[in-house]
């Protein structure tokens, strides 16, 4: 729980966690967590990273009528890596879902050989994808789209790593295929922070009638 600083709750854990586990998963799923999430046809819609015992993982698709409760694995839908890829051939992490339309896109971290980089894909179903390719080389990752254009422009959060610790940007693209024009938006903190040396994306950003809300998670340096 976390408290605001008139000290109204904002933040309360749902007191039924966890609400999806290892074993709700065939194929001998060691690990279940960092799910994308959206409302799809009245139901909430996780598209969740499933690790195997290997520690490859893929996306799992699981929904619920209530958001909290009663969560059904839907083994039609999903998104498996393509193994024989550059890109994917570790594995596939960390979704985050925008709804555009009709359409949902979907950013991830494909695992290449050469460290993490951001792929985008899309789909109407969850079920039939359409690959839309490597969006940010490595060293790159939590990334989600804008659910609107600027201008003509799309925009995408994105962390890539830096010599100095490493901060969320953005970047904008004509077609979702070609990016660039780059800027820094928001910059680990230095000192003691909880947040002194990486930071990143939480939650795809969040319109609302103040503006555009962004959560990030933040890294320290310890001895550990």
């Amino acid at each position: 729980m976390h408290d605001g600083p008139d000290g109204a709750e904002l933040i309360k854990r749902f007191a039924g966690n966890p609400i999806l586990r290892p074993e709700s998963f065939p194929h001998g799923a060691s690990a279940v967590f960092n799910p994308g999430a959206a409302i799809v046809d009245g139901q909430t819609l996780l598209l969740v990273r499933v690790e195997d015992r290997t520690g490859h993982s893929s996306f799992a698709v699981a929904t619920s009528q209530d958001g909290l409760t009663d969560w059904q694995i839907d083994p039609a839908r999903g998104l498996e890596p393509q193994r024989d890829s550059f890109a994917e051939q570790g594995g596939i992490e960390d979704p985050r879902i925008t709804q555009v339309g009709d359409e949902y896109f979907v950013a991830y971290t494909g695992l290449s050989a050469e460290g993490p980089l951001v792929c985008l894909a899309k789909t109407k179903d969850f079920a039939t994808w359409e690959r839309l390719g490597v969006a940010m080389r490595p060293d790159d990752k939590d990334a989600a789209l804008f659910g609107v254009k600027f201008g003509d422009r799309w925009a995408m959060l994105h962390r890539p790593a830096m010599a100095r610790g490493s901060h969320v940007w953005l970047s904008l693209s004509p077609d979702l295929r070609h990016w660039g024009d780059a800027r820094l938006v928001l910059t680990a903190r230095r000192g003691g922070w909880w947040d002194n040396s990486k930071i990143g994306l939480g939650p795809p950003p969040l319109l609302t009638s103040d503006g555009w809300l962004l959560c990030y998670h933040g890294v320290r340096i310890t001895a550990a």
